[in-house]
């Protein structure tokens, strides 16, 4: 009887989804190349992964080197990258646009922070912010 048990215990465990709390819905501001738009932010237990996309133009190259994030006061470096290779030149896409996932550190969720990606040719600093759920706070330009 007990090793019936503690399969149905182990089956229910293993069919309950596990997740962080996902925040959607940000609005970004860029001040160089490649653009950042921030999509949605999924803070797990062991990571916080920033979902978005780079922006540059069609048909030509480019590198990323590093990437860190600021929010709540702390600084972090991403940890690994997906959708293109820190330090390895890529093609942009005929669209210009680039889905990349960005993994840091687990941190507490924020409403607003600053990402900055150093490449070759300087650094891009993007602002971003929560703009639904927000009491009291205005999504800012782009």
């Amino acid at each position: 009887m007990k090793p019936l048990f503690a399969t149905i215990v182990t089956a229910i465990l293993f069919s309950v989804p596990v997740s962080g709390k996902m925040t959607r819905s940000y609005e970004s501001a860029t001040d160089g190349t490649p653009v950042m738009i921030v999509d949605s932010i999924d803070y797990r237990k062991e990571l916080t992964r920033v979902y978005g996309r780079l922006a540059g133009a069609p048909n030509t190259s480019s590198r990323v080197d590093m990437v860190s994030v600021t929010a709540g006061g702390k600084v972090q470096e991403c940890t690994d990258i997906d959708g293109v290779d820190f330090n390895r030149y890529f093609q942009w896409e005929e669209s210009g646009e680039i889905a990349i996932e960005l993994d840091f550190s687990p941190m507490a969720p924020t409403n607003e922070g600053v990402l900055t990606i150093k490449t070759p040719q300087g650094e891009s600093v993007t602002k971003f912010i929560l703009t639904s759920g927000v009491k009291g706070k205005k999504a800012r330009g782009k």
